[in-house]
């Protein structure tokens, strides 16, 4: 799967009235986005809409197994009809931003956790009330904080999602690859760059990518727990450590970082010239299928430093606010979000739950297990509209860092646009 990590801003102002409560005896009152007025009657038993039928966006390139499975048990179970269209958790929000107003769009759809501030914001979404507390029950920690807004919670919680390192038995064979030495030596070894040959890619040029190293030494994005925008954490001294680290690596890896798409390293890796690739847990599934044998290796740690972290992003489902059959739309998010539902996922594409306790009931290969001990040590993505700034300018810096620039100065003139872009936006 190919991430696109920076959203657009939406332009709208913010028409909401929110009030969240838990699964208790009240009744709730949102309205949002198309003023349309949903009550939930806490005291009756929660029904759907006489004759309601939903339209689910999902990324079925990832998912298609697993929504098929999931639209079926629930139209066996509710009688309710669901449409599912091919439309990526990072694009969701832009396309609702139109075809919410428009009533074209999702009753159900997905989204990245840093892009939840703006469906928000944007007035896109209505919380997740009357099932909160059985959400609550079911998910981690880790996945409500990255589904909440403001103290209430929106979405469902879904998957979770992070960068390890792949690699091909068949290519490495015995060779130890416990730290970024081992790594370095080996790829100096197996490269033959005129036979496009390596031991080592990664898309440099994105910086959800990089950010791993720069938290291996104590860097961050936001300061307070990623919650402070008036605290940029990109340029002070891990971040400048672990990007000259960073540097280091186009030693092993002697191209430039624009070459470096994910379709050149996909191509390479499924040719079996490419021995160690940093990549998703995303992809679990579709490397899962090579006719290669495939290991992961949790990201080392740094030299002097602590364990690279990479960034963790949880994905959740959401009810439109837009939705005619709001209380269908909130069934169908909760049923598909289930423990139960998520274990099923795993089982079918191999996406990480987002749900907690899963340790003894997910996949055993090694490839779930071992990004799913990654995510135990990784660096949750902010719930923050002004992340987008952070990929804007740091991608850029990145490259420049890549071509040899002075790694303090790059970094320093990233994060003050980043201080600018914020600003502007207020």
């Amino acid at each position: 799967m190919k991430k696109k990590w920076s959203l657009c801003l939406l332009s709208f102002a913010m028409t909401m009235s929110l009030a969240a409560c838990g699964s208790n005896k009240n009744t709730v009152n949102s309205s949002a986005g198309s003023n349309q007025q949903n009550e939930v009657d806490m005291t009756e038993e929660f029904k759907a809409e006489p004759g309601a039928e939903l339209k689910f966006w999902t990324y079925t390139d990832d998912q298609q197994a697993f929504a098929d499975y999931a639209v079926a048990e629930f139209e066996k179970k509710y009688n309710i009809k669901v449409k599912v269209e091919n439309v990526a958790y990072w694009d969701s929000i832009a396309r609702m931003s139109t075809d919410g107003p428009a009533g074209t769009g999702a009753d159900v759809f997905g989204v990245q956790n840093e892009g939840l501030t703006q469906a928000v914001q944007g007035g896109l979404i209505l919380p997740n009330d009357y099932f909160e507390e059985d959400t609550r029950i079911a998910a981690s920690e880790e996945s409500i904080a990255a589904a909440t807004y403001e103290d209430i919670l929106y979405g469902y919680p879904w998957n979770v999602y992070t960068t390890s390192l792949y690699y091909n038995k068949d290519l490495v064979k015995d060779t130890k690859l416990e730290t970024w030495d081992d790594i370095i030596a080996f790829s100096k070894k197996f490269n033959d760059v005129k036979s496009n040959k390596y031991g080592f890619m990664f898309e440099g040029r994105t910086g959800f990518f990089d950010l791993a190293f720069m938290t291996g030494y104590g860097g961050y994005i936001f300061g307070n727990g990623e919650t402070d925008t008036s605290d940029i954490g990109i340029n002070n001294e891990g971040s400048v450590k672990g990007m000259e680290f960073f540097q280091s690596l186009k030693e092993i890896l002697p191209m430039k970082l624009s070459d470096i798409t994910g379709d050149v390293k996909t191509g390479l890796w499924q040719q079996g010239k490419l021995a160690i690739n940093m990549d998703g847990s995303w992809a679990i599934g579709q490397w899962s299928k090579l006719p290669f044998e495939v290991g992961v290796i949790n990201m080392p740690q740094m030299p002097g430093g602590d364990y690279a972290k990479p960034l963790a992003g949880y994905t959740s489902n959401v009810v439109s606010s837009y939705s005619k059959y709001p209380n269908a739309a909130k069934l169908f998010a909760s049923f598909i979000t289930t423990k139960e539902m998520q274990i099923k996922n795993n089982e079918l594409t191999g996406v990480i739950p987002a749900a907690g306790g899963v340790e003894a009931d997910i996949r055993k290969d090694e490839l779930t297990q071992g990004f799913f001990k990654q995510i135990q040590n990784s660096h949750r993505v902010p719930n923050l509209v002004e992340t987008q700034y952070v990929w804007q300018n740091l991608d850029p810096a990145v490259d420049e860092i890549w071509n040899g620039a002075n790694v303090k100065t790059s970094l320093d003139k990233a994060a003050a646009d980043i201080k600018t872009s914020i600003a502007n936006k207020q």
